[in-house]
């Protein structure tokens, strides 16, 4: 993690106003930073409360920064444009620590001392523990991860704006086999289940185009050591490797992999591994030579442009971190259907998250110019720095990917497109 995420995290969380503080593991700390009490929706009598559950701490604490930089870079726009029904948006903040068991008390924490009006998270690594409880209680939601339990999901509240691992886990296979021509491939995916649901997609689309899948690993995360399965690794001598880990995880087992001689065998993985901190964990140098990530791609339009201008504005100059457009986007169209909708209620707003982000209607790229819009009594059809975020009938966004390296300093750098019409049967 570079000092000026550091930096910029650092004054996320201490922003009186705005964030209401990151929990320790296990917990969650949350409060209205007016004073006032909260009632339905979330809003006393100048805000309007917005939750965001992800982990902080665990094996996956990237995930909450990086989310949460995006919805801060949305919660200042909206607030410096009138906000919300003339009320300020606060972030509020819980710590699900990655664990399922851990996510229930730190979510109903929050829900209960701070009545959000809108939830932006958990991730795929602990939503299917609260799915029921968040839809139950008429909490919108706005998931984030891949995970394939929600492509058919059915609940009024939930939704989520990030493509599912079934389209992941195809795309990755796409560039490996499309793109790359590889023929012999090793799968090598933590045992957690956010991990494992990119398996099946892989390994199904890489038989169906002929590839002799000679090894598929399961990691347990946060070993001192892989040796032994570094050494089956190497002596099944794949020509790349699909994977999926967590930082520290694949700190301890790429390191060992160079140590042990197989440092050469290119690496393709999912949209975990698109982060400088991953690149750090596993090395620099060898993420620049080795490693290709594929993510849903950035929307290279008007809105991605606003969105960077954003970001910059509020993060000291950076480039956007993963996680952060999805985070963007979905306060963004949570803020817009509770104006179309006049109201802060979920049980009302929620029948017009599709009218803003599907459309049909004017095409918008920030809230500034989407609130215009409705102001002036059009439709609208909000585009995002994520993509088209066009809901389906179970709530799931679809889109392009893009494969991504990285440089000496481990920024992504863009190596091809993967369009959605490409993968459509692949």
């Amino acid at each position: 993690m570079h000092k000026g995420y550091k930096l910029a995290l650092a004054s996320l969380l201490l922003s009186a106003g705005v964030v209401a503080g990151c929990g320790s593991a296990g917990s969650s700390t949350a409060s209205n930073s007016s004073g006032g009490s909260t009632g339905s929706g979330g809003s006393s009598s100048n805000t309007i409360n917005i939750a965001v559950a992800a982990p902080f701490s665990g094996t996956e604490a990237f995930i909450g920064p990086d989310t949460l930089n995006g919805v801060k870079v949305a919660v200042q726009e909206i607030n410096a444009n009138g906000g919300v029904l003339g009320k300020k948006l606060n972030i509020v903040t819980a710590d699900t620590v990655g664990d399922p068991v851990d996510a229930v008390p730190a979510i109903q924490q929050v829900m209960s001392t701070a009545h959000p009006a809108a939830m932006i998270g958990p991730s795929s690594l602990t939503i299917t523990s609260v799915i029921n409880m968040l839809n139950q209680d008429k909490l919108v939601t706005m998931a984030i991860g891949g995970t394939t339990q929600l492509d058919n999901m059915q609940y009024k509240y939930i939704y989520r704006v990030t493509p599912s691992d079934s389209q992941m886990g195809v795309a990755m296979a796409y560039y490996g086999t499309k793109v790359k021509g590889y023929t012999k491939a090793a799968i090598v995916l933590g045992s957690n289940s956010s991990a494992q649901t990119l398996d099946g997609p892989i390994k199904s689309t890489l038989q169906k185009h002929g590839v002799n899948v000679v090894l598929d690993q399961q990691i347990v995360p946060d070993q001192s050591s892989y040796r032994s399965e570094v050494e089956k690794l190497i002596a099944a001598k794949p020509q790349v490797i699909y994977t999926q880990l967590d930082p520290q995880t694949a700190s301890t087992f790429f390191s060992e992999l160079q140590q042990l001689g197989g440092g050469n065998i290119p690496l393709i993985g999912d949209d975990v591994t698109a982060s400088t901190q991953f690149a750090q964990a596993i090395g620099l140098s060898y993420a620049q030579k080795e490693l290709t990530s594929v993510q849903g791609a950035s929307n290279t339009g008007q809105a991605s442009t606003l969105y960077n201008q954003y970001y910059a504005q509020v993060w000291q100059g950076t480039q956007p971190v993963i996680l952060s457009n999805n985070g963007y986007d979905a306060m963004n169209i949570i803020a817009l259907a509770m104006i179309e909708a006049k109201s802060s209620n979920p049980s009302v707003y929620v029948n017009y998250i599709k009218k803003v982000a599907n459309g049909p209607g004017t095409q918008v790229y920030d809230f500034k110019t989407a609130v215009a819009a409705i102001k002036a009594g059009q439709q609208i059809n909000y585009q995002g720095a994520s993509g088209p975020e066009d809901f389906n009938q179970y709530h799931n966004v679809t889109g392009a990917f893009e494969a991504d390296g990285f440089d000496a300093k481990g920024n992504l750098v863009k190596v091809t497109d993967v369009s959605a019409t490409s993968l459509f049967g692949y």
